[in-house]
């Protein structure tokens, strides 16, 4: 194919009386001059590659011009097409993906209220249509001011085929990405709404928290800006390894840690990257310590070395450790949460958000009923420590964590780490 200055490839050539698409730039037979675009959930059921590459650079196109018109009857036709209790072929899917991500990405009244007339999810499966609205609830958020958020999503006049779910992932993404949602009555309104439903997101605030001061975006940050931590094997860490020095290991020599670990507290630790588990290959390992004596928490290393730690077992070599703080933590698992597993998909911002405090809950020691805030706190009196992922239990693909925390109190230790692969 040779290239064309405006639309990134020339049609393939036709007999003379085809036309070509000004839109999509594809040579049919289909179309009628006047229309915007021959694309139609018909011919897409039966495209190759080749058309349906086409029809998405045109879709991503209109969408950059302001153009919303033909890529919202489109997105349109194909939601029909579905509840007409067609088969769906994987066209349809793609190009509904495309639409969806381009909408989401090109901020203004417009392109949202293109967006809220189509669903994310073409199937019947109730918890695929879950994941796509959270998905879409988290892509919004990132692409759309928040002032027209709150009109066209949360007003009582707004006009959408989404669930309430999605207004609720989307209230708590906001959270991640405005900062502001407090000054919005509307807001905070709906809020409230969840917390009388009982909706497993209303125990989140509508701020960010103190161990959360991670994700706040600096004034000057520029557009390479993210509070995600980098995978494996691109992890880096803020401070120099420690070392248990003699002295340190003659003043913690009378302290025995006796494991306590227990099958429940073990799942809350390990909230942030069960997803590892149910949808793919991932193993978790969540151990917790106690001893009668106190740790002293520059001391902490002598006494960790000798920890029966499941991924570095006996004979191995001893864990590289590293102090951290509990923002830098925090965002350890939250990245965690909202990336996929090898073979599964993340969890996004709002129940990312979510799992990783059940975690930190986990991670503390803190009661299972404890408000949030109390966790908030004993996250703040925690001692925290991130630990390489270089034994043989880690895959070091590009899932790999392993964080410990010396408890308030300093009589208790905690140990989680997780891994996945391909």
């Amino acid at each position: 194919m040779t290239m064309s200055t405006e639309q990134g490839f020339e049609p393939p050539p036709g007999p003379e009386e085809e036309s070509v698409c000004r839109v999509c730039g594809y040579g049919s037979p289909l179309i009628n001059k006047e229309a915007p675009g021959h694309a139609t959930a018909a011919t897409l059921a039966t495209a190759d590659a080749a058309y349906t590459m086409f029809v998405g650079t045109a879709i991503d196109r209109e969408v950059s011009a302001g153009r919303f018109a033909w890529v919202g009857g489109l997105g349109e036709e194909i939601a029909a097409w579905a509840a007409a209790g067609k088969d769906v072929p994987s066209q349809h899917g793609q190009i509904l993906d495309r639409i969806l991500h381009a909408l989401a990405a090109h901020a203004g009244r417009d392109s949202l209220r293109t967006l809220l007339r189509l669903p994310a999810y073409l199937g019947t499966v109730a918890s695929g249509r879950l994941r796509a609205e959270r998905w879409l609830a988290a892509l919004v958020a990132d692409g759309h001011w928040i002032e027209d958020i709150v009109e066209l999503v949360f007003a009582e006049e707004a006009d959408s085929v989404h669930s309430r779910e999605f207004a609720a992932c989307l209230l708590h993404e906001l959270v991640l990405t405005s900062g502001r949602v407090e000054e919005y009555p509307t807001l905070c309104s709906f809020a409230g709404e969840l917390v009388d439903e009982g909706h497993p997101l209303a125990a989140l605030p509508l701020s960010l928290l103190p161990a959360e001061r991670g994700l706040r975006r600096p004034p000057n940050a520029d557009d390479t800006w993210t509070w995600f931590v980098p995978p494996t094997p691109l992890a880096v860490f803020d401070d120099p390894e420690l070392h248990a020095s003699p002295p340190m290991r003659q003043r913690t020599a009378d302290i025995d840690m006796t494991e306590i670990s227990t099958d429940a507290v073990a799942e809350v630790m390990g909230a942030a990257v069960r997803h590892w588990c149910s949808e793919s290959n991932g193993l978790v390992a969540a151990q917790e310590f106690w001893s009668p004596d106190p740790v002293a928490p520059d001391d902490f290393a002598a006494v960790f070395e000798r920890l029966p730690l499941t991924p570095w077992l006996e004979g191995e070599s001893t864990a590289q450790l590293y102090a951290s703080t509990s923002d830098s933590v925090l965002r350890v698992l939250l990245s965690a949460a909202v990336r996929s597993s090898a073979y599964g998909f993340g969890v996004y911002g709002a129940y990312g958000r979510l799992a990783t405090w059940r975690s930190l809950r986990g991670l503390t020691g803190a009661p299972a009923d404890a408000p949030l805030a109390r966790v908030a706190e004993l996250v703040e009196q925690a001692e925290w420590f991130r630990i390489a992922t270089t034994s043989d239990w880690f895959h070091e693909v590009a899932w790999d964590l392993a964080v410990a925390a010396l408890r308030p109190g300093r009589q208790e230790i905690a140990v989680l780490a997780a891994t996945d692969t391909d």
